[in-house]
């Protein structure tokens, strides 16, 4: 679609459809309504037009392949539409569905807030995010020049077609599995998480690049690295004025939608310290991320190694800074395992906090031979 609707409304039956889920959350929804979600897909699928587009990013968690449930419950094919927005600027498109997703979940609080009381930290987690918000427009977009993450922000606000786009973006991705309110700061925290491991990723390869190559623009790369190597640490400090309390009145509605599942996590970690074979246990119970087990995934040179041969003080105390940062934020995922499940499993089938816990260090790798992988793409968002 290269113009704007005349109104930010779904058109036709979109809107009906994205009712149904809204309602009262996907678990409650009828086997009939699951049936009709499911042929919408299908015709939406086979049509493969513009008119077509925004049913099946409403209905794709409800296609009949073989989709893990964390990407069921993520939503995350609807990020991966919006980033494909941005083919040239991919930085630039993820901060701005960073920004669209903080911005609907602050419009959600707010609205709900006259209703809630004391105990649903509404005030504290308003304020938490606006930090968090701040720090994105704060990003370096721009490698070696000055735009920001505000100034991208900006212009897309008088951009009909961005603002449209924003709200196709938001809304076909906010459904909750449960109808409690609470979820909406626990599903919109697992985006923009995923979106923060794929930034990080990207520069990450960026970077390592950059130093195969001896070019000037590593130390650039990896000045935005320890920038966005933030995020995470920014997003779970929001993420935890979610009191174990509240978190468990949704929590077994998401069933097994389990962040161990996650492409972008597992492939952030391997491009910045090398295959981890402590994590085969989990890779292998969950077909689609055999793929980090075998070359040439299993065997892309890491940018630790890369920037310990360069010996350039400005990349080694760079990546040592991005080092603590990612282990500070390990540390409060752990953390959070233990408070939040306390001796109970994780949803993906782990020991939950404990599985956690024994990855919150990553100096004991054992190095794998390296391949080059030429064609390989580690820049793109992954999803399944």
């Amino acid at each position: 679609m290269e113009t704007a609707p005349a109104t930010l409304q779904f058109p036709g039956r979109c809107d009906e459809v994205a009712q149904i889920q809204e309602r009262a959350g996907r678990e409650a929804l009828t086997a009939g309504e699951r049936d009709l979600l499911t042929k919408l897909y299908e015709e939406a699928y086979s049509e493969q037009s513009c008119a077509s587009e925004v049913m099946r990013l409403l209905t794709r968690s409800f296609s009949r392949e073989p989709i893990p449930q964390y990407y069921r419950y993520a939503n995350l094919h609807v990020y991966s539409w919006f980033l494909d927005l941005h083919p040239t600027e991919p930085v630039a498109g993820a901060v701005l569905a960073l920004e669209a997703t903080l911005a609907d979940l602050d419009a959600v609080e707010r609205r709900a807030a006259p209703r809630l009381t004391e105990a649903d930290n509404t005030e504290e987690r308003l304020r938490r995010l606006d930090v968090l918000r701040e720090h994105v427009r704060q990003l370096r977009v721009e490698t070696g020049g000055d735009t920001t993450g505000g100034e991208i922000i900006d212009r897309s606000r008088d951009d009909d077609l961005a603002r449209w786009q924003a709200s196709v973006l938001t809304r076909c991705s906010g459904f909750l599995a449960s109808g409690d309110h609470h979820e909406h700061m626990f599903l919109r925290a697992v985006q923009a998480c995923e979106l923060a491991f794929y930034l990080i990723r990207y520069f990450t390869v960026r970077a390592r690049m950059a130093i195969g190559r001896d070019d000037e623009l590593a130390k650039a790369l990896m000045a935005q690295l320890t920038q966005y190597a933030e995020l995470p640490n920014h997003i779970f400090h929001v993420l935890k004025t979610l009191t174990p309390e509240l978190f468990l009145v949704f929590r077994d509605a998401t069933g097994e939608a389990s962040a161990v599942q996650s492409l972008n996590y597992h492939m952030m970690e391997l491009v910045i310290y090398g295959y981890d074979a402590r994590k085969v246990e989990a890779y292998t119970k969950f077909d689609h991320l055999y793929e980090l087990t075998v070359p040439p995934l299993r065997s892309v040179r890491p940018l630790r190694d890369a920037v310990l041969e360069a010996g350039v003080p400005a990349l080694t105390e760079g990546f040592a800074e991005v080092e603590r940062t990612l282990l500070t934020w390990r540390g409060r995922h752990y953390g959070f395992g233990r408070r939040y499940l306390p001796g109970m499993e994780g949803s993906g089938g782990t020991e939950g906090a404990g599985y956690l816990r024994r990855f919150v260090h990553k100096d004991n790798l054992v190095p794998e031979p390296i391949t080059t992988a030429p064609g390989l793409d580690l820049l793109g968002f992954a999803f399944r």
